[in-house]
C-alpha cells in the first residue's frame, strides 16, 4: 500500500499556517510531519483538507511541540486586534482633512 506523509507549516509563533500532503507538495525546511502513513489528501482530526484559518484569516490551530491543539479564543482574539490598523485620532483626521484642503487650493489657485 502507499503512504503519503502530511505536514504542517507553522509560523513563528508555532500557528499553524499550512497543511499539505506530499503526493501534491514537497515540504520545505522546517515543516513538521505529522503523519507518515497518511492518504493522498491532507488530513487533521478526521477531516479531509480542513480550513486551518477563520474567516479573518487568523491561524485556528498551533503546534504545541508535540501535537497539534486548537488556540484559544483569547489567542485569536489578540491576532484579530494586532491585525487592526488603529483608529486615528480627532487631531490626526483633522490635520489629514486640512492637508487635503490645502493641496486642492494649492492646484485649485496654483496649477
Amino acid at each position: 500500500m502507499n503512504f503519503n506523509k502530511h505536514y504542517i507549516r507553522t509560523n513563528n509563533d508555532n500557528n499553524i499556517t499550512r497543511g499539505f500532503s506530499d503526493a501534491f507538495e514537497q515540504p520545505q525546511g522546517g515543516d513538521i510531519c505529522i503523519n507518515e502513513q497518511g492518504g493522498r489528501h491532507f488530513e487533521l482530526f478526521g477531516e479531509i483538507n480542513p480550513p486551518l484559518r477563520d474567516e479573518n484569516g487568523i491561524p485556528m490551530y498551533k503546534w504545541n511541540g508535540k501535537k497539534i491543539v486548537r488556540r484559544t479564543p483569547d489567542e485569536i482574539a489578540a491576532d484579530i486586534l494586532e491585525s487592526v490598523a488603529p483608529i486615528p485620532t480627532v487631531q490626526e483626521q483633522l490635520n489629514a482633512m486640512a492637508a487635503a484642503i490645502k493641496d486642492i487650493a494649492e492646484e485649485v489657485f496654483h496649477g
